[in-house]
Parts: structure tokens; C-alpha cells; sequence
């Protein structure tokens, strides 16, 4: 029997509302007014009739400029499960223009939510309905069309990283206690693997996610999904391969159905390299990767190949990108939940540790115990000690065991150091005792020295001369000072950040807008983006783009002042600058996308949509900002007092007199 999908009018009123009607228990219900004026006379409905005209489904929408709502999906009971719902999605999908996905709600309870991952749903997201018993429902998503703007988003497998999609076993390995079958799937978490790997996974994980039967696990691993990069697949490309992969895989449970989806969306996505413990899809991966291109393995041989590769890496990734971070003292409450064996150092004991954390914590007036949290997940425990009119101490710096530690390590360090200035301190000391292994590289990268057990950083938040700079190094700890005598200035100016030795070097005043301070700077008020309580910087490492404009008078090694525009209008923060580049967006974003957080939009508006079009990349560091932000009038009255016309739309050098006076004033010595 043939079925004809077409647009409903008014005149099917009766045909739509006996067919609701009669599935009323698992539809809910609309008024025939409602029928009426909210679908048939708006072009909402769909219809499946056979060749006589009898309507055996309907399917109510709204259209909206970038999505449509599915209010109703139904199909009389005698003709299910012959295609016809998957008839009026297609014809919904094809009537698309500048829609890009399709979303509804449904109850868990009712047999229909069971029949949305086979029509190509996602489950994102799930909450209380309104009625009384207030029963689940599901957000169920489906995407039509891949957005342009984030072409540029996708993964590339390149000499210094490599990109792999884990598969759903995978990924609730992680979460699982260790054991023989989980061990191989949780090695690739191990911190020498994260300097080279970069773990992806599909939105088809949160369908096999939502099928856990508890809520609570559901949520939680939903939150540890977001951890996580999510390939884009192009839709017509997973259609194809999920036609493919039909042929050699079976689809007879939820979860094999999920397998089959979750390779099709990686073999349409940009990464090549799918890893599984599934003996039944290892076993098929030279069928796999003939139909589709993608390479299925193991945790285990991947780990070999890499091994292998493992001295071809130069340098570690810096990644925070979209976490949410906050710190906050740690109170009683948390004791009960707070996870000791996370931040355990190899060898030591849960009595120990909970003995030398609860003798902080017994002395507040002394020492600051800090949590930092990502979400609802804390990442990281510092102390924090200040008996030293001069001196930061840290007794103890820990970092939690989880897939993003090493986007936290140098969060840590550069957070703890930028306190230190907001302060007026010179130095910052951590007990090399108390703080995780996994810190110790990244200490030495970023200007700290060992020193009697401890490890020590200068921040002189001060234009001195060297002679100063080393005469103060030496009293606050002699032990160091031949670590500096023979660093040049360049390097002596990075070690003891933001120190500045008002050198014959390039100092320029950029301005930004406050949208582009809040990812650059890292900024965490909400409500005053640069004189909220406190601000913290999430990058060691940065990269800002411009349109090609004065290219040849902006030069690296040079110090970078940052003006915010609009609201603001004050000089927020200062960095060094490290490099200059120009090329186009696609050229720079592969160059430096494991550097900073890359704004791409603005980067899309400023070449105008034309991506061969050069823009200039300035890669900085040692961004701090500045104790006292210096306004628009106090800018105005140094630039008079030095003769100098104050332009705010374009880069410009400022000479080394006038830097001097503004930094003094960014960071004035209040002691």
C-alpha cells in the first residue's frame, strides 16, 4: 500500500483529531481550536494518507528561524512499524531552509521515546514535565545541516597531537573501578598520553547514556560527557554510512544500534581513529575501515603506536577552553563529600593526607584551604599562607586525577602566582612535598627554581633596574640568586613576570573589546567584567587575532598593555608579546589553536567571511592583570604630560617613558 505524505489544511480537523483521540494516553491533548488555529491554518501539520485518502498519521510542528518543535508524532495503531514516521520526518527534514536541527520532548514512560534514536535523535538533556506526577521528559535533537561558522572546529590529526573518538564503553570505563577490562580503557587518561591525545566522542553517547535506568547516573554522566570535544559530522555523510555499516554489523539491541550510528558519525566527522573494546567491532575493522575510512582499534594498540611516536612531541597542549572555574574556601560541609583518594600522590595514604589537610584546616586564621571547581567537579586543592610580608607560601598544591588534569596544571601555577600580585608579594613559594608530581614540569616552564625543597618564583610587580632586580632576589632567598645572574634581560623579565626592566625593548597599547577581554584576560565576574571581587587568568599562553593592520610596527619580544574598550575603558592587564604572524584564518587557527581560547566568530566577522583573506595572530604570555586598572582620564593625562596624541582604534607603540608611567600606576606600590 502506498502511503502520500503532504501538508494537512483545514479541512483534515476531523481526521487529525479522531487519530489524537484515540492515542490521546501517550499524546496528551489539543482542543480542536488549538488543531485548528496553532497547525492546520499555520502549515504545521503533516499528513500520511493512503491512495483512497484515509489519514494513518500526522505529525504537528512549529517552524522557527533556526529549528523546528514536534508538538505530535502519530501513527494508527494498524500501520506501525512500516515506515510511515520516519516518512513524515523526511518530508519535515527536506522542507527545511534555515533550519538547522529538529527538537521535541517526550515522556521517558511512553513506548515512542524508545523509537526517537532510531529516527536519528539524540537524548541531550532530560527534566520534570508539569504534571502531577511530574514523569521525565526527555530532550530528544536531531541536527539537518552542519553550521559553516564552525567548519573550522573540526578535529585534524596533525604530528603533535592525535584525535580519537572513544566509543560508550569507553567512556563509562572511565567512571568504573579498576579491573582487568577497564584498566585499558582508563591508561588512556594516563598524564604521559594527555600531552599527545585528545579525546573525542559523539553526541550518540548520550543515547546509550539516557538507557541507564538510574537518574543519577544519567545526570552525572551527562556532566562528565561535556568534558569532553564532540565531533560535528556532516548529517548527509552519517546517513550514507549508516547505510553502509548496516551490511556487516548487527542491529538487533539499543546498543548495537548505538555502535552503528556512533561509527557512522565518526566516519563523517574529520577524525579518523575510533577506539573501542567491542571484540565484535575490532573484529570487523578492515570491513570497517574499507567502507568507511575509519580506523577501529584498541585502547591497548593504540597506546603502542604512540609510545612509538612519543619522542616527536614538542611541546605539551594548553587547553581550558568554555570551563567554568571558580574558587572557594573549603568549609565543614565539604568535608563529607570531599574526595581524598583523587588527589593522592603515588605511595601516599588516605590517613596521611586527611592528617596534613585537617591541620590546615584546624588554623584558618593561618592558612586558606581553596577548591577549585569545574561545574559541580573540584579539580584542584591548594593552601594558601602569607606570613611573610613578601612571600606567598603554599604548603600544598594537588590536583585531582581526571581526563582534564592537565588543563588545570598550569591554571594552578599561574592563578596562584597572579594572587600573589594582586597582593603586592615578590615571591611565591611551594613545598615540594605537598604538591602533585605532575606539577614539577610545568613549575620549572613557568620561572620557578628548586630551593631548599621548596620551589620558588619571583613576580615583582615593579619597573627595577638589574642590578635591583638580583639584590632583591638574593634577600628573599639567597640560595637562588646564581640561578639569575646570568639570564638575559629578556629571560630575567619572564622568570620574575611582570617585572619590568624598562628596557630599550617594543611596548604597545592594544585595544579590545570587553567581549574579547572575557576570553583573552579570563575574567570570571559576570556583572563587571574588570572591577568585580577578584579575576583570574586561565592562560599561560594566548593568542589574540587582528585584521592585517600596522603588522610591520607591531614586533616581537615587546610588552603588550591591554586597553577595554567600550563600558570599560581602562588599561586592565599586561603581557609579553612572543610572536607576530601573519596568515590566513584556516593557516593560523591549525598553527595556534592549542593556545588560548580562539574566538572564532570574531575571526569569521573580521575577514567578512572570506577565509583566504590574511589576518595577524599575536601570540603573548605572562598576561597579568594589573592592581589598579588605569582609566581613560589617567591615559590621557600621562600621554599630555609626554606630548603624545592618544589613539584608541589602532595598535600603537608607546615609548618606553610613557610605559614606565603607566605601569607604575597599573601597579602602584601601596606598601
Amino acid at each position: 500500500m502506498t502511503i502520500n505524505i503532504s501538508k494537512l489544511t483545514s479541512d483534515a480537523l476531523n481526521a487529525v483529531d479522531e487519530l489524537m483521540k484515540r492515542n490521546s494516553k501517550t499524546l496528551g491533548f489539543l482542543t480542536e481550536e488549538t488543531l485548528l488555529e496553532g497547525f492546520l491554518n499555520k502549515e504545521g501539520a503533516l499528513g500520511a494518507k493512503t491512495d483512497d485518502g484515509q489519514l494513518r498519521g500526522y505529525l504537528l510542528y512549529a517552524a522557527y528561524p533556526h529549528y523546528f518543535r514536534i508538538t505530535q508524532l502519530c501513527v494508527s495503531e494498524d500501520f506501525r512499524e512500516q515506515g510511515i514516521a520516519k516518512q513524515l520526518l523526511e518530508y519535515l527534514k527536506n522542507s527545511a531552509t534555515t533550519q538547522k536541527i529538529v527538537r521535541l520532548r517526550c515522556r521517558q514512560d511512553f513506548p515512542a521515546n524508545k523509537i526517537w534514536p532510531q529516527l536519528g535523535f539524540v537524548a541531550l538533556d532530560e527534566k520534570p514535565g508539569r504534571s502531577r506526577e511530574g514523569h521525565l521528559l526527555t530532550l530528544w535533537h536531531l541536527t539537518l545541516a552542519k553550521d559553516d561558522q564552525l567548519s573550522l572546529f573540526q578535529a585534524n590529526t596533525s604530528e603533535e597531537i592525535l584525535d580519537v573518538i572513544i566509543d560508550a564503553q569507553i567512556f563509562f570505563h572511565f567512571d568504573e573501578p579498576d579491573s582487568d577490562n577497564s584498566k585499558p580503557s582508563k591508561a588512556l587518561l594516563a598524564d604521559f598520553l594527555v600531552d599527545s591525545l585528545e579525546l573525542w566522542i559523539t553526541d550518540e553517547l548520550f543515547n546509550e547514556i539516557a538507557r541507564n535506568v538510574d537518574p543519577d547516573q544519567r545526570e552525572k554522566s551527562r556532566n562528565s560527557a561535556q568534558r569532553f570535544h564532540r565531533v560535528a559530522p556532516e548529517p548527509t555523510a552519517v546517513a550514507h554510512f549508516d547505510e553502509k555499516l548496516r551490511q556487516i554489523l548487527p542491529t538487533d539491541k539499543p546498543s548495537r544500534e548505538s555502535d552503528v550510528r556512533q561509527l557512522a558519525k565518526a566516519a563523517a566527522s574529520d577524525v579518523k581513529i575510533f577506539v573501542t573494546q567491542d571484540q565484535g567491532l575490532l573484529e570487523k575493522a578492515e570491513k570497517i575501515a574499507a567502507l568507511t575510512g575509519l580506523q577501529v582499534l584498541s585502547p591497548t594498540e593504540l597506546i603502542i603506536q604512540l609510545h612509538e611516536l612519543s619522542e616527536r612531541q614538542s611541546y605539551i597542549p594548553e587547553r581550558i577552553a568554555g570551563l567554568n572555574l571558580i574558587w572557594k574556601r573549603l568549609a565543614s560541609h565539604d568535608l563529607a563529600s570531599f574526595s581524598y583518594n583523587s588527589f593522592l600522590n603515588h605511595g601516599e595514604r588516605k590517613g596521611k593526607f586527611r592528617e596534613k589537610l585537617g591541620s590546615f584546616l584546624a588554623t584558618p586564621n593561618r592558612y586558606e584551604c581553596q577548591l577549585l571547581q569545574s561545574g559541580n567537579e573540584v579539580v584542584a586543592i591548594r593552601v594558601l599562607s602569607s606570613d611573610s610580608d613578601k612571600i606567598l607560601t603554599v604548603p600544598l598544591a594537588r590536583l585531582a586525577r581526571s581526563a582534564d588534569q592537565l588543563l588545570f596544571r598550569r591554571f594552578l601555577i599561574a592563578d596562584t602566582v597572579s594572587k600573589a600580585i594582586s597582593q603586592n608579594l615578590d615571591m611565591v613559594q611551594l613545598d615540594s612535598l605537598g604538591i602533585s608530581p605532575s606539577l614539577v614540569t610545568d613549575l620549572l616552564e613557568m620561572g620557578f627554581t628548586k630551593c631548599n625543597g621548596n620551589f620558588v618564583r619571583f613576580c615583582f610587580s615593579r619597573c627595577l633596574d638589574r642590578a635591583e632586580v638580583l639584590s632583591a632576589i638574593a634577600k628573599l632567598c639567597p640560595e637562588s640568586i646564581d640561578n639569575y645572574r646570568n639570564l638575559s634581560d629578556l629571560d630575567l623579565e619572564q622568570h620574575c613576570s611582570p617585572l619590568s626592566l624598562a628596557a630599550d625593548t617594543n611596548y604597545f597599547l592594544l585595544s579590545i573589546r570587553p567581549g574579547y577581554a572575557m576570553s583573552l584576560l579570563g575574567t570570571l565576574s559576570s556583572d563587571d567584567l574588570f572591577g568585580g571581587e577578584r579575576s583570574v587568568l586561565l592562560r599561560w599562553d594566548n593568542v589574540y587575532y587582528r585584521t592585517k593592520t600596522h603588522h610591520k610596527m607591531l614586533k616581537s619580544p615587546g610588552r603588550i598593555l591591554w586597553y577595554v574598550s567600550e563600558s570599560q575603558k581602562r588599561i586592565v592587564a599586561i603581557s609579553h608579546l612572543d610572536e607576530v604572524e601573519i596568515g590566513t584564518p584556516k593557516e593560523l587557527f591549525k598553527k595556534f589553536k592549542k593556545h588560548g581560547i580562539l574566538t572564532w566568530d570574531a575571526i569569521y566577522k573580521m575577514c567578512n567571511g572570506d577565509t583566504s583573506k590574511e589576518i595577524m595572530a599575536l601570540k603573548f604570555s605572562h598576561t597579568f592583570l594589573f592592581r589598579e586598572p588605569i582609566l581613560l582620564n589617567d591615559m590621557r593625562t600621562v600621554y599630555e604630560e609626554d606630548g603624545l596624541g592618544l589613539g584608541l582604534q589602532s595598535p600603537s607603540k608607546i615609548p618606553v617613558a610613557t610605559f614606565r608611567k603607566l605601569f607604575h600606576r597599573g601597579y602602584p606600590d601601596n606598601s
